[in-house]
This record gives C-alpha cells, sequence and structure tokens, in this order.
C-alpha cells in the first residue's frame, strides 16, 4: 500500500517556494544531522499481526539530506519470501529529486544472511535512501523475527541519538557524534588519516587511568570505562568472627575492592577484601580481637568501594 508523502526541499514547479512556516518546520533537523525522525513514534517499523512477512511504518516524519516528508497515515511492505535460513533485509525512506518536485517513497531492500546493510542501498548524490530498520525473514515463518531499530533522532545542540549500534556503520563522517544506548561516540581522523569511532564516555562510568590490569576477567580493553560500587555497612551487634557484604555482580570483571573501617575506634579490628569471582565478591570484617573475643557493646561500620567493568 502506497502512502502520500509531503515533502519539502525538492526543486519546486515554476511559482512555487518555501515558505516561512515550512523553512521553521525543515531548519531544525536538516541543519543537525544526515536523517534524522522527529518523535520516538514516528516512522517506527512493526510487525503487521496475522500478515505474511508484512511490516507497518507508522505516520510521522523524517528528513534526509535536506528533505523533510511528513506522512499522515501507516504504510505496509511485504517481504519476499526465503526458503531457507534467514535474511535480514532494509527498511528505507528513499528520496529522489530527479523529477520535479522529487519523490518519497518506503522501499524494502533484500540483505543477506547477516545484520549489516545491504549493499543495494543508494547512498548519493542524488537518489539516496534513509534506512529506518533491518528486519529478519525466516523460512517456515509468517512473522518477522526480528527487528533492528536503525532510526536517529537530532535535537537542539546538535549529536544525534540512535537505538542500535549498526547505525555507525552508514552515519559515519568524520565529525558524527552519536549517543546509543548510553554510549557517546564521536568519529575523528585517526593514524594516516584514518576515521575511526572513538567512545567518549558511557552513562553511570567512570573513566580510570594507570591500570595495569584486574583481579578477575583479565586485562579490560583500553577504551573500557568503569563501574564503582561503594557504601557503608553497620553491623549494630556483638560479633565474634567476620561479617560478609555481597554485592552486585559486575559484567564483565573487577579491578579492585576496598574496605575500610568506619568507625572512631579502630583497636584489634581487622579489615580485608577477597574477589572470589564476578558473582562473589566478599568483604570481610575481623570483629573480634586477637584471643577470639568479640568486642563488646560495638556498633561496627565498614565503608566499602569495589571497581570493576
Amino acid at each position: 500500500m502506497a502512502v502520500e508523502f509531503i515533502s519539502y526541499g525538492y526543486d519546486t514547479a515554476p511559482g512555487e517556494g518555501l515558505g516561512e512556516l515550512v523553512w521553521q518546520e525543515m531548519f531544525p533537523g536538516i541543519g543537525t544531522a544526515s536523517y534524522a525522525v522527529r518523535s520516538p513514534t514516528d516512522w517506527k517499523v512493526s510487525p503487521v499481526s496475522g500478515a505474511d512477512r508484512t511490516v507497518s511504518i507508522a505516520a510521522g516524519r523524517g528528513f534526509g539530506l535536506g528533505v523533510i516528508d511528513k506522512t499522515v497515515s501507516n504504510d505496509t511492505i511485504q517481504l519476499d519470501p526465503i526458503t531457507s535460513g534467514s535474511r535480514w533485509d532494509l527498511i528505507a525512506c528513499r528520496r529522489d529529486p530527479t523529477p520535479t518536485k522529487g519523490k518519497s517513497e518506503f522501499i524494502k531492500i533484500n540483505g543477506g544472511s547477516t545484520q549489516v546493510i545491504p549493499g543495494g542501498r543508494l547512498s548519493g548524490p542524488g537518489i539516496h535512501d534513509q534506512p529506518l530498520a533491518l528486519v529478519q525473514v525466516t523460512a517456515g515463518q509468517t512473522q518477522p523475527t526480528s527487528i533492528i531499530d536503525l532510526r536517529t533522532w537530532s535535537g537542539d545542540g546538535g549529536g544525534l541519538v540512535a537505538a542500535h549500534d549498526l547505525v555507525r556503520s552508514f552515519l559515519n563522517q568524520v565529525g558524527t557524534r552519536l549517543s546509543i544506548s548510553g554510549i557517546d561516540w564521536v568519529r575523528r581522523v585517526g593514524d594516516n588519516d584514518t576515521p575511526v569511532w572513538v567512545k567518549l564516555g558511557e552513562a553511570g562510568k567512570v573513566s580510570l587511568y594507570g591500570f595495569s590490569g584486574g583481579r578477575v576477567g583479565g586485562v579490560p580493553p583500553a577504551d573500557t570505562q568503569f563501574l564503582v560500587q561503594k557504601g557503608t555497612t553497620v553491623i549494630p551487634q556483638e560479633v565474634n568472627g567476620y561479617g560478609t557484604i555481597w554485592l552486585k555482580p559486575f559484567p564483565n570483571g573487577v579491578i579492585s575492592a576496598n574496605v575500610n573501617n568506619g568507625d572512631v575506634n579502630t583497636t584489634g579490628r581487622g579489615w580485608s577484601a577477597e574477589i572470589v569471582d564476578l558473582n562473589t565478591i566478599a568483604l570481610y570484617v575481623n570483629l573480634a580481637n586477637g584471643s577470639g573475643v568479640g568486642y563488646s557493646k560495638g556498633i561496627w561500620r565498614c565503608d566499602w568501594e569495589v571497581t570493576g567493568w
């Protein structure tokens, strides 16, 4: 089913042109990114229940390379069948500036068995395709078995937000800044004038300098940013032996674990940390004196900090 596109930015017929209101609509988008959509729901690709290998593209606004488009209703595209294995097809908005007033439309581009942008995608100059989703078609299945969201969003202040890391494979001009799942990337010029992606930061993580390896999990990669867990634990009763604090497991590795006395009185207490594995990080507080006698009338405080990635 073809949907009507309302487009601005193509060549116009004699006597036509961009009005002030249209320009106000276009400028925030076309001035900040090659491709984007307006909101989280615009041009979202989703499966159509009860339809064979069919996806729906939601109504909304999108822009690419100086053209902004608006669709006021959903469009649907049926993907080609496959006899064995699976195939990843691209759903895109194709813009063709060749005819007067230009032409925008949603299209499918058949891909291969891996999660990559198909070689049949056009990137200009001239006709170009704005990727919206990569859809997996699997033999014997009537519904798409997976959909990767390739849309991007731009806003005030520059930079782009994307939903999937695959976006870095086609929005890769030097100077591009992308935020994907809490990770900030920038495309820079590396050695021998080769463009490279550099990880700037990750939400909730910190950079460490001077570390030489991990206690558990091997040596972290050079661009690793780290997670820190820390706090204070109070033991409000007399004990003879050890107290144990169990932490949330780190995903990949541990650099260090430290525990300190959080009390004013330091007489006779031992403080140590033991890292067993990623799921067993225990901090121990020796609350007995040298003779094995527990301290009386004590409320013991343990300050602890563990760094991992």
